[in-house]
């Protein structure tokens, strides 16, 4: 096990860095998917039933029921697929908000890598196939993996929060997907989305939309598309459980549809919040640096 554990590649590594933190973007040329998020309205009538919300409203129920905290602590497991290839790995996370994503990863009940993520700096060991570290930020992973990560994103997408949606609520434009039983927030209307999905049309910009229960507002459904840059990203979030006063989801799955097919289901095991954390982080003399050129 530990010899198959050394011919993993690089890439493959990152990758778990990447899923580790949730969340990755990568090229596509396939119209959107129909998503299926799970709610938990009552459904044994023929009708749904969900009164009209402003965006304003919508987006300030949402943010009320996000997992708030100053410091939180968490394990979980990862099953990846790129394609039909399948790793699986485990993950303890700790987390000071706003500041600091630490992360310890393990395959086989082997130390893969740890990181150190800031809103400036990225650093990461790897010590299955070379031992070798990085020290830098965002770029070097975006460019590798063709990916758009930043700090605030990675932070929301690990808890179900909502991520760099749309500061201007006036923007925000909220809808009832009575076919699923959940009001939605998009940047674009929903006429627009439909339009883009037949490939009849082709927006200037990037757009993103949520789907909320329409009982606690919490997200159960995210996509961040961007046509022009043929990117889409998908998540959607279940089996929620009650952490503190907080509703938070211990069932995750990211879609990627993309050049390789990739999906991640992310189980969380705990979730604690509210209790100080250290972040150790260390490089070994023996470890070799990973040299990053910008293209």
């Amino acid at each position: 096990m530990i010899t198959a554990l050394k011919q993993l590649p690089l890439k493959i590594l990152l990758l778990y860095l990447l899923f580790a933190i949730t969340t990755i973007s990568c090229k596509s040329k396939k119209t959107l998917a129909k998503h299926n998020p799970i709610t938990s309205v009552d459904t044994t009538s023929e009708k749904c039933r969900m009164d009209f919300k402003s965006g304003k409203t919508l987006s300030k129920l949402m943010n009320d029921s996000e997992l708030n905290f100053k410091y939180v602590s968490a394990k979980f497991s990862c099953q990846l697929t790129l394609d039909s290839e399948e790793h699986s790995f485990n993950v303890s996370v700790r987390c000071r908000k706003d500041s600091v994503i630490w992360l310890s990863i393990s395959k086989l009940g082997i130390d893969a890598a740890r990181i150190l993520i800031t809103k400036d700096t990225v650093k990461f060991t790897m010590g299955l196939t070379e031992k070798k570290y990085f020290v830098g930020d965002f770029s070097y992973i975006n460019q590798m993996l063709h990916a758009d990560l930043d700090y605030d994103m990675l932070q929301a997408l690990l808890f179900g929060n909502s991520a760099d949606f749309q500061d201007d609520d006036d923007k925000l434009k909220p809808g009832r997907d009575k076919s699923n039983c959940q009001y939605f927030l998009s940047t674009i209307r929903r006429r627009h989305v439909r339009r883009i999905a037949s490939g009849t049309e082709t927006p200037s910009e990037s757009y993103q939309t949520i789907w909320l229960d329409p009982e606690t507002f919490k997200i159960t459904t995210l996509e961040f598309t961007d046509i022009q840059a043929k990117r889409k990203f998908s998540s959607s979030y279940s089996n929620f459980k009650a952490v503190d006063k907080y509703d938070a989801p211990f069932k995750l799955l990211y879609t990627i549809t993309a050049e390789k097919n990739i999906k991640a289901e992310i189980s969380y095991s705990r979730i604690n919040i509210n209790e100080p954390q250290t972040f150790p982080f260390k490089i070994p003399a023996s470890y070799e640096r990973i040299e990053f050129k910008k293209q």
